[in-house]
């Protein structure tokens, strides 16, 4: 069973590794903990009440999605309350920090101290920047009782890296401050002059705004990330107005039950999926479908929540409400998306694990042995502290979340919704798609696509006698050439269906037979046609016309198909359609490799075949292709499709347009390469800097304040999350699709030369 819990408390990746270390102590294998979205998602039949105490054993507060999470004191849950509390902290760190570097480096730059000089008076200059400095680390506390939690439960993080930094400075001054004192009253203004050089106050002062405006930054940044299911969310009615009982009231949209009839007036949205059953308007789709372009809806026609009525008023019979309708499982998807994990993540999550006590470790290195090179205290404390404030395990830890996060919102603002993470790496490296042809490549609904009339008939005739003689039919050549004559057909005086002929039926007093070519051979007339898809119209002794019904090929489909083939993909169609039809369609959209006559399993062992041969995608819209979807590596189920087909795909295209195929890959790529650009950041900048930090340059000049250190760190967390952000931004449409594959393709090419 899954179980998704809300996290409180968690800082860093390091935080993440150890929620998910105390969950797996329960046994549980299938554990996924979330540092984005702050969420804990599980595989299990246990209790929530023991997966709750186990990470409140590892020291975070936990609950069940849905119900309040327990207080924690070192991180609220919700990404914007964050940011606004960071704001304050922040800001009412600056008010104290601005006047302390006055006082702690203004003599050096000339400015007038008066009597705080520290050459003046020492003992006034130290006791000027303890009390500006206290506040400081009163305000940020939180950094304290969060890394303390976590050492107090042997799970050391970011907090306890930046309070053991700042505290190590704070205790370092204020131990100073004490002697300063203890020399001026002695006599000693030289040697207090001397030790008021170093003090590190400021060090401490400037750790925590620092790393709180980082934190800040992230955390604002974080929130963009969501900016796509935001923007569904808030297309989603608090009310709405329903009939029931012949009356008419205004409920909330979460009381709207299946069946009801909800009423939706133009300019509003609507609350849940159903289907019209009075009235008539145009619906404005794009929040979904990502088309821009209304597009006409009348009795019996479907609606979605989240599509917006624009011109009539509609009568809605409700059909899917709450967390079934199309909203909600799009909202649903994209945040499980965020939630889950790519398998690049996993070096991410093995570092993390240790990164935090590798750092303490390497700190308590570097002060020893500076200490045992003869530096002073100052300088071997000022380098240790560098290290500890330095490292960023932030920067690991949402390397990979945010990108999927920003990917995943992207591909719902045109339509394609990716199911998890892994998903969204896989579809990036599938190197064969498998293609359904009906509803897939096709239309999936026949249409009378020609009528060729005999002996100088008019084509009007022919539409009138033929769809006469299928009303009464339910095939789906029949509903075509029904539809093709554009109303209601006149009732044939008697008809009857000849399974492999076609129908024969009496209009006005005279027999007619629409069929095969074996049919009007009966009646005395001559037909030939190797197609399937065209009918012959006669009567006794008498051709009257041929009538093409065809499932046409969709517009965007052999442009989809050129797209992936020029990524080096190899494309195939998979159907239940004879030779000749199947070769038809696969000539139009430039395909040369077709499976054909094929059924269910067929389409199921085809693919375990292709799996063996690169990683496979399969696209489909019907319950006999459900099965072929789930066994693919990626499967990608049409949206116009069955809930079979929907469920058991990975990837589900709402617009039902074969395009999105091409271009959830190019997202797939795009995040991709942002995954791998944040993860080189991240581990380069932590070699390079724990390094550099501990003084291996210090023999060329070349050191690091803690101050600066500390911003660095938070610099590179931003760096991380502004890089994911550019996904939110990228363009996707048909054309710029083109050029980001090329682009891939070129560079796969160039490094297989290279290789």
């Amino acid at each position: 069973m899954k179980k998704i819990f809300d996290i409180t408390g968690m800082t860093c990746a390091a935080c993440a590794a150890h929620v998910e270390k105390a969950v797996r102590k329960l046994g549980i294998e299938d554990v996924n903990v979330n540092l984005l979205l702050n969420r804990l998602t599980v595989e299990s039949e246990l209790d929530d009440g023991d997966i709750i105490a186990a990470v409140e054993s590892a020291g975070y507060g936990a609950a069940a999605r849905g119900k309040t999470v327990k207080a924690d004191p070192s991180s609220p849950t919700k990404v914007v309350d964050n940011s606004k509390a960071l704001l304050i902290r922040f800001f009412a760190s600056l008010a104290f920090m601005l006047p302390l570097m006055y006082f702690s480096m203004g003599h050096m730059a000339g400015f007038p101290m008066g009597k705080l000089d520290p050459h003046v008076d020492p003992a006034s200059f130290a006791l000027i920047q303890l009390v500006l400095t206290t506040p400081v680390l009163i305000i940020n506390s939180r950094f304290f009782i969060g890394g303390t939690k976590a050492l107090l439960h042997r799970g050391a993080n970011m907090d306890t890296l930046v309070s053991l930094g700042a505290g190590a400075s704070y205790i370092y001054g204020l131990v100073v401050t004490f002697l300063i004192n203890g020399k001026v009253a002695a006599g000693d203004t030289v040697g207090a002059s001397e030790l008021a050089m170093n003090l590190f106050f400021e060090s401490a002062a400037m750790i925590l705004t620092l790393v709180t405006l980082g934190k800040l930054l992230e955390a604002r940044s974080k929130g963009k990330t969501r900016t796509e299911v935001e923007k569904l969310m808030k297309l989603r009615p608090n009310t709405a107005t329903v009939i029931r009982d012949g009356r008419t009231e205004t409920v909330g949209t979460d009381d709207i039950r299946v069946g009801d009839t909800v009423v939706i007036m133009p300019g509003e949205y609507v609350p849940c999926d159903g289907v019209i059953t009075a009235g008539a308007t145009t619906l404005d789709k794009s929040a979904i479908t990502g088309e821009s372009i209304p597009v006409e809806a009348v009795v019996g026609s479907a609606m979605t929540s989240a599509t917006l009525n624009l011109t009539g008023r509609v009568e809605l019979r409700a059909e899917k409400v709450g967390e079934d309708s199309t909203l909600s499982k799009i909202v649903e998807m994209i945040e499980n998306a965020g939630g889950s994990k790519a398998p690049i993540q996993k070096i991410a999550d093995k570092v993390s694990a240790v990164f935090v006590p590798a750092v303490c470790g390497i700190a308590l290195v570097t002060l020893t042995v500076w200490l045992a090179l003869g530096y002073g205290i100052g300088h071997a404390l000022s380098m240790a502290i560098a290290v500890l404030v330095i490292s960023c395990p932030c920067a690991l830890g949402l390397a990979t979340p945010v990108a999927v996060m920003a990917g995943t919102g992207r591909d719902a603002a045109y339509g394609v919704l990716v199911k998890n993470a892994e998903t969204l790496q896989s579809l990036g490296d599938t190197r064969i798609f498998a293609l359904d042809k009906t509803a897939t490549i096709t239309e999936g609904k026949p249409r009378v696509t020609a009528v060729t009339t005999f002996g100088g008939r008019d084509k009007t005739e022919a539409l009138g006698i033929a769809p006469a003689l299928e009303a009464t039919s339910t095939q789906p050549r029949a509903a075509a050439i029904v539809e093709a004559y554009g109303g209601d057909p006149t009732l044939p005086e008697k008809s009857e269906y000849r399974i492999g002929y076609g129908v024969v039926g009496t209009v006005g007093g005279v027999e007619y037979a629409l069929g095969a070519p074996r049919l009007v051979k009966e009646f005395g007339a001559e037909a030939e046609s190797g197609d399937a898809q065209v009918v012959f119209l006669c009567r006794r002794g008498e051709l009257l016309a041929e009538i093409t019904v065809d499932d046409e090929v969709k517009p965007s489909s052999k442009a989809a198909i050129e797209l992936l083939r020029s990524t080096g993909a190899r494309c195939v169609m998979l159907t239940g359609d004879n030779e000749a039809q199947a070769r038809k369609i696969a000539e139009k959209v430039g395909l040369d490799e077709v499976y054909y006559d094929v059924l269910p399993e067929d389409k199921l062992d085809i693919v375990e075949r292709l799996k063996k041969q690169g990683r496979t995608a399969m696209v489909g819209d019907g319950i006999n292709d459900a099965p072929a979807l789930k066994a693919a590596d990626v499967g990608i189920a049409i949206g116009s499709g069955t809930d079979v087909a929907i469920d058991a795909a990975d990837v589900v295209l709402v617009k039902s347009d074969l395009i999105d195929v091409p271009r959830a890959v190019a997202v797939s790529r795009s995040t991709l390469r942002n995954v791998k650009q944040n993860l080189f950041w991240a581990f380069l900048y932590n070699t390079l800097g724990i390094p550099l930090a501990a003084g291996v340059l210090y023999a060329l000049g070349v050191t690091l304040d803690p101050m600066i250190a500390a911003g660095a760190m938070a610099a590179s967390s931003l760096f991380v999350v502004c890089n994911a952000l550019r996904l939110t931004v990228m363009r996707f449409d048909d054309a710029r699709v083109a050029r980001k594959l090329k682009r891939a393709r070129d560079k796969a090419a160039e490094q297989s030369s290279v290789a």
